[in-house]
C-alpha cells in the first residue's frame, strides 16, 4: 500500500508540474567527515538540512578524483568509457577533452524541453570551442573552466579563469559566493514555461585554501591556520548552498524541484608523496574521511565514498537510503525521474535507481566501477558486497596488489579477505582485469607536468585563457624527464633519503669510534 501511496504522489507531482525541476549541487573534495551530520567539527546546517529533510544517500560513490567523476555524472559512463581517466591539465600541459560523441546531461535535459544552466566548475575540456559548455547542451555557463583557481582573483596557473558564456570576465568577489549568486540569479528568472536544469558546481573546499575574512574569524578558536582557513572555507560553502535553497523556496517551487547533493570524490590529507611535489598545494588541505581509509586519488573508501542526498519534498524526504548509488547512475536515475525516455541506441554504466530510493528497497552492486589513473592506477569493483581494490604505480611494469573487503560490515577496511574467500576474489579480479578501456587522454607524464603542470593561484599574467594563445608545450627529451623525476622522487621522499644519510653518518662514525677505541 505504501509502494501505491508514494507512485500516485510522484504521478501527481509530474502532472501537475509538468517536469520536475533538477538541480544538482557538487562540491569539490568536500570529505565524508568533513559534514556535521557525519560528525564533523564543523557546522554545516545547510548540508545537514538537504540530508535531513531529503534522502540521505549513506552509500554514495564517486571517482577519487575530480574530472573523471564529473563525466561519469554527465555521461552515465566509467571511467574506462568515457575515457576521461586523470584530471585534465591547463591547455599549455595537454589539449584534450570530454569526447564530443558522447551525449551528456544538459542536452538529454535540453531536447526534453528544460532550459539548461551550468554554475561553477567544468574541468572536462577548453582547448577546442567543442569541449565548452554551451556547445555540450547548456544554453548559459559561468564560472572556470579548469580546476583549482583562486578564490578572490580566479586565477589558474597565473591566467584568468573566470568565464560567462565562454568569455572572459574580470570580475570582483569570493567563487563560492559569486557561483552562488549566479545559481540564484537563473532560479529566480527561470523561464515559467519550462522546467530548469541547473548545475552548480563549486570549487570549494578545493585548493587553495582560502575564504572571507569574516568566515575566518567565526573559527578564531582553532589554533592551527590552515585548519582554521579549511572551516572557514567548508562554512562559507554550506552558507552559499543554503542561500539556494532559500531561493528555491523563495521562489514557491520546492515541491516541484529535484536537489542532488554530492561531492565530487573524497577530501585531502593523506596523498602520495610524489603526487605532493606536482601539485603542492594539495597539501594545504585539512579534510577529513570520519576514519574511513584512504583520501582524493585513493580508490579506498576514504576518496570515494562521499556525503550526498537527494531531496524532492514530498516525494523523497526525511529518511536515509543504504542503496549503493555511484556516480555513473544519476543521469539515468533522474531522467527516469522526469520520465525521459531514451534511444535504445544509448547504453549507460549507470542503472537508474529512481524505484529503489522511492520504495525503499536495496539492490546490491553488480560489477560497478569507479576509479583514477595518475600516478597510481586506482580503482575500485563493487558486487554484492564485496568490494576489490586495485593499486600499481602507472610508471612501473608490475601487477600491482589486489585487496578485497565486505564494505557492508566493514566499511573501515580493516579486513583483507582475498586469501579467506578466493572464489570470489578471483572472479572480480577477472571481471576487473576483463574490463575494456577507452583512450582518450594518455597517462600522465610527471616530468611534462612538474615543468608545465596546474600550479595553482599566483598573480595574473598574460592573456585570459580563451584568447587561445597558448601552445602545447613540448615533452623533456628523456633525458631531461630522467633528471627531473630523480629530482621528483628526491623531492617526494626527502625526509628518507635525509633520514638514510643521518643513519648512514651515525653508523660510520660508530664504527670509526669503535675502531679507534680498539
Amino acid at each position: 500500500m505504501r509502494r501505491i501511496y508514494i507512485l500516485l504522489i510522484i504521478f501527481l507531482s509530474v502532472s501537475i508540474y509538468s517536469k520536475p525541476n533538477i538541480i544538482i549541487i557538487l562540491t569539490d573534495d568536500l570529505g565524508w567527515g568533513d559534514v556535521s551530520y557525519h560528525g564533523g567539527h564543523i557546522p554545516t546546517p545547510n548540508i545537514d538540512a538537504l540530508a535531513k529533510n531529503g534522502l540521505e544517500l549513506n552509500r554514495f560513490y564517486a571517482s577519487p578524483v575530480c574530472s573523471p567523476t564529473r563525466a561519469s555524472l554527465l555521461t552515465g559512463l566509467h571511467i574506462f568509457n568515457h575515457g576521461i581517466i586523470r584530471p585534465l591539465a591547463n591547455p599549455t600541459a595537454e589539449q584534450y577533452g570530454l569526447p564530443v560523441d558522447l551525449k551528456i546531461m544538459p542536452q538529454f535535459f535540453k531536447e526534453a524541453g528544460y532550459q539548461t544552466a551550468l554554475s561553477g566548475k567544468w574541468h572536462l575540456g577548453m582547448h577546442l570551442e567543442e569541449y565548452w559548455p554551451t556547445n555540450r547542451g547548456f544554453e548559459q555557463s559561468y564560472g572556470h573552466m579548469l580546476g583549482g583557481i583562486g578564490y578572490f582573483d580566479h586565477v589558474h596557473t597565473s591566467r584568468l579563469d573566470w568565464h560567462r558564456n565562454e568569455e572572459p570576465l574580470y570580475e570582483d568577489g569570493y567563487s563560492t559566493e559569486l557561483i552562488a549568486n549566479e545559481a540564484v540569479r537563473i532560479i529566480k528568472t527561470k523561464d515559467p514555461k519550462r522546467p530548469l536544469f541547473l548545475y552548480v558546481a563549486f570549487n570549494a573546499p578545493h585548493t587553495p585554501i582560502e575564504a572571507p575574512k569574516n568566515n575566518i574569524e567565526l573559527f578564531n578558536d582553532i589554533k592551527d591556520p590552515l585548519d582554521r582557513a579549511y572551516a572557514a572555507n567548508v562554512n562559507a560553502l554550506d552558507t552559499e548552498i543554503g542561500k539556494i535553497i532559500r531561493a528555491i523556496e523563495d521562489q514557491g517551487i520546492l515541491e516541484e524541484t529535484i536537489i542532488v547533493f554530492f561531492s565530487d570524490n573524497g577530501p585531502v590529507f593523506d596523498i602520495n608523496p610524489i603526487i605532493a611535489v606536482l601539485a603542492p598545494g594539495l597539501t594545504k588541505a585539512r579534510g577529513s574521511t570520519a576514519g574511513l581509509v584512504g583520501s582524493k586519488t585513493s580508490a579506498r573508501e576514504g576518496g570515494i565514498r562521499v556525503p550526498a542526498s537527494i531531496m524532492w519534498k514530498g516525494v523523497l524526504d526525511n529518511s536515509k537510503s543504504d542503496q549503493y548509488i555511484f556516480v555513473q547512475d544519476l543521469l539515468p536515475t533522474l531522467l527516469s525521474a522526469a520520465e525521459i525516455e531514451v534511444s535504445e541506441q544509448i547504453v549507460f554504466d549507470g542503472t537508474d535507481k529512481w524505484q529503489n530510493l522511492i520504495t525503499g528497497d536495496v539492490v546490491a552492486p553488480n560489477n560497478d566501477f569507479v576509479g583514477t589513473k595518475i600516478v597510481f592506477d586506482e580503482r575500485a569493483l563493487f558486487n554484492d558486497k564485496w568490494k576489490l581494490h586495485f593499486r600499481k604505480p602507472v610508471m612501473l611494469d608490475v601487477e600491482g596488489t589486489y585487496s578485497l573487503f565486505n564494505v557492508n560490515d566493514d566499511p573501515f577496511e580493516s579486513k583483507d579477505l582475498s586469501k579467506i574467500e578466493v572464489e570470489v576474489f578471483n572472479s572480480m579480479k577477472t571481471t576487473m582485469i576483463g574490463m575494456k578501456q577507452r583512450d582518450v587522454i594518455p597517462l600522465i607524464d610527471p616530468a611534462h607536468f612538474y615543468r608545465y603542470g596546474d600550479t595553482e593561484g599566483g598573480p595574473t599574467i598574460g592573456s585570459p585563457w580563451l584568447e587561445m594563445d597558448y601552445d602545447i608545450k613540448e615533452y623533456p627529451s628523456p633525458l631531461e624527464g630522467f633528471f627531473i623525476m630523480v629530482w621528483v622522487f628526491i623531492q617526494a621522499f626527502k625526509y628518507y633519503w635525509i633520514g638514510l644519510i643521518l643513519f648512514l653518518t651515525g653508523v660510520i662514525f660508530s664504527i670509526r669510534k669503535l675502531k679507534a677505541s680498539k
